[in-house]
């Protein structure tokens, strides 16, 4: 057959395949990287049997040379014919992940509980580090409550359509049964948000947070949107959702590590609107150490095809004298590269040739990973580059330290030898956002979640030098009311990121990290007092001074391996406001989308009114940033 007709001819493929050559990759390798995808026995015995140097160019003679009507025969009927010599190569196992004949002789016996004993695992390319463990049996629930058949019944389903690429024998194209998804969803886990009523500033002078450029929240509202799935108050962090689009801001000069933008606009009878706005440097490393720790546990399963592209993004970022290791876990944590180093092109088309390879199979044991890329990124430390372990995962950690409290401390342990962790989540059910928001956070990194080709474009692809290159640590927010002209204020999110007053002098008290060119966005509702002071206590008087001041924004942050803080402050006059627009206007109905997503009832008439107008005459899609897809795929979820 043909590869590049099968590719041209099937519109799935060439979608994949438009996204790889986008990335760099040569017609040959994103030909390879459209059909075929990680994570099947069957891949694996072909890709063994082939030799696992010049994957690529192999399997593309593999296609050539085959007479089968499709790619996914072609690796079937190689499997039905060298099956016996697959079974004295290794025990067969049942589990998700396995392959499809492995299904049927183990998956019955032992459905949903993968079990696997640790080999010799590979050190680079294919040294063994001696790394050996007991047998472990997987605890994950049985396959029909993840929304996946048992094994036992793929032999009565049709193969997968063309569209779906080789790798996994596992469930039929879509990847669940149907009704099945949104039951499973109930094992999703978040940190509850609680909202916030408004303060006055006479009894709480400052609004101190945690400020932030993590954009997650906004990847598990657009999945839940795309599946058809309600949406939870849990899942939106107004925050988040705010940084995730982009603003018409300008960048910090070459000398500012940080640059404040305000707005003050009127929204209402005595309202205003308050933006802040923080954006960081676009500085970026010389030189990159990066250590991908890949879950590819049972759960993974129907995550394959997005997370194969988030990787090949990460791969196709590396320059010459970069070095890459990938670690892969499950029961056991396996080094497939170690310190690899770029000479040029045409190693990070070996590598993702090597990563077809892989097997998705087992138990979660997440910490016992995390400990073997901290090792690794020690080994291959660059002082004067960019030292990053970059997790993907759906973090549903189910072996080794699995509670909250036990990753914090992991995590807080590693970042001490200045090496980062960032974190790309992906999971269409059981996923465990709470557990990725501790690993990220406490480890200085950034966190996004990608769950179609859409999100790695947008979150890894676009944003890469953000996900990989901190430029500050620590950062945090302070914003100082005037009692004089404010009656009260309420922050607009970041619920699960207030801090106290004096936090945030207090260099110990650990904040967020910021990539090169990453933003944060805060939005404040304010309560004008018009310079008329009421106050009614008995024992106090408030002694106010002349300023003609609105308030301070003060953000402190440290540098990547300081542990001492560096403080930038903007004054905000307390004048009429503007009228909405601008940059304000776009985070102001963002706003208002999230507060619809929640099902909430913080917003009063002049932001429904606000809202409203904004959806009847379509104006929401001329605001500033470029947004228009994506605003609008919300938009009407909520029509």
């Amino acid at each position: 057959m043909d590869p590049v007709s099968v590719v041209k001819d099937n519109a799935d493929y060439n979608k994949r395949f438009e996204f790889y050559t986008s990335l760099g990759y040569s017609e040959k390798a994103s030909v390879i990287l459209s059909i075929f995808t990680y994570g099947g026995r069957e891949l694996k015995m072909l890709i063994d049997k082939l030799g696992k140097e010049q994957v690529i160019d192999k399997l593309y003679a593999f296609l050539l040379e085959s007479t089968q009507s499709s790619p996914e025969e072609a690796v079937r009927e190689y499997f039905r014919s060298n099956r016996p010599e697959m079974i004295c190569d290794e025990p067969l196992r049942g589990g998700r992940g396995g392959g499809f004949f492995e299904g049927l002789v183990g998956g019955i016996a032992n459905l949903g509980r993968g079990k696997g004993r640790a080999k010799s695992m590979p050190d680079g390319h294919g040294k063994g580090n001696g790394r050996v463990m007991e047998e472990l049996e997987c605890t994950e629930p049985a396959e029909p409550a993840r929304g996946l058949p048992p094994a036992a019944m793929y032999a009565a389903m049709p193969a997968p359509a063309a569209a779906a690429p080789v790798g996994l024998s596992a469930p039929p194209a879509g990847g669940v049964l149907p009704g099945q998804l949104q039951e499973a969803s109930a094992t999703d886990s978040y940190e509850e948000i609680e909202e916030k009523d408004a303060k006055s500033p006479l009894t709480a002078p400052t609004s101190t947070f945690r400020m932030t450029t993590n954009t997650a929240s906004m990847g598990v509202v657009l999945n839940q949107i795309r599946k058809g799935r309600s949406v939870d108050i849990s899942q939106v962090r107004i925050e988040e959702l705010l940084n995730y689009f982009d603003y018409d801001e300008e960048s910090p000069s070459d000398e500012e590590c940080f640059k404040i933008s305000t707005q003050l606009c009127d929204t209402g009878d005595n309202r205003q609107l308050l933006y802040v706005y923080a954006g960081a440097g676009g500085r970026v490393a010389d030189h990159q150490n990066i250590v991908l720790l890949l879950d590819v546990s049972g759960s993974m399963s129907s995550q394959k095809i997005v997370t194969q592209q988030a990787i090949a993004t990460v791969v196709s970022r590396l320059k010459k004298n970069d070095r890459f290791s990938l670690i892969t876990y499950s029961n056991n944590d396996e080094t497939v590269y170690k310190g690899f180093e770029i000479k040029g092109e045409g190693d990070k088309e070996d590598v993702m040739g090597r990563i077809l390879s892989i097997v998705i199979s087992g138990c979660t044991n997440g910490s016992a990973g995390i400990e073997t890329a901290y090792d690794i990124g020690k080994k291959f430390y660059k002082g004067d580059g960019n030292n990053q372990v970059i997790l993907i995962t759906d973090g549903d950690l189910n072996f080794g330290i699995t509670k909250k409290d036990g990753l914090k401390k992991l995590i807080e342990e590693k970042k001490k030898t200045g090496i980062f962790l960032s974190v790309i989540g992906t999971g269409l059910y059981n996923y465990k956002d709470d557990k990725l928001e501790v690993l990220a956070k406490h480890g200085n990194g950034t966190y996004c979640v990608v769950n179609e080709q859409e999100d790695v474009e947008e979150s890894v692809k676009k944003r890469y030098v953000s996900l990989t290159n901190v430029v500050a640590k620590d950062v945090k927010a302070q914003v100082e009311f005037n009692p004089r002209y404010v009656a009260s204020y309420r922050l607009l999110g970041y619920e699960n990121r207030s801090l106290s007053h004096e936090d945030f002098v207090n260099d110990k008290v650990i904040s967020e990290p910021y990539g090169a060119g990453g933003h944060g966005v805060a939005l404040y509702e304010i309560v004008r007092n018009d310079g008329e002071l009421k106050q009614e206590l008995k024992y106090q008087t408030a002694v106010l001074t002349d300023s003609d001041e609105l308030c301070t924004v003060k953000i402190r942050y440290k540098a990547p391996l300081s542990e001492e803080s560096t403080e930038i402050s903007k004054a905000v006059k307390a004048v009429s406001g503007d009228k909405i627009g601008g940059n304000a206007a776009l985070a102001y109905f963002l706003y208002c989308l999230g507060e619809k997503l929640r099902k909430s009832d913080k917003l009063n008439k002049d932001d429904e009114e606000y809202f409203d107008n904004m959806i009847k005459d379509g104006a929401y899609l001329k605001l500033p940033g470029g947004n228009e897809d994506k605003i609008k795929l919300i938009a009407e979820y909520l029509q």
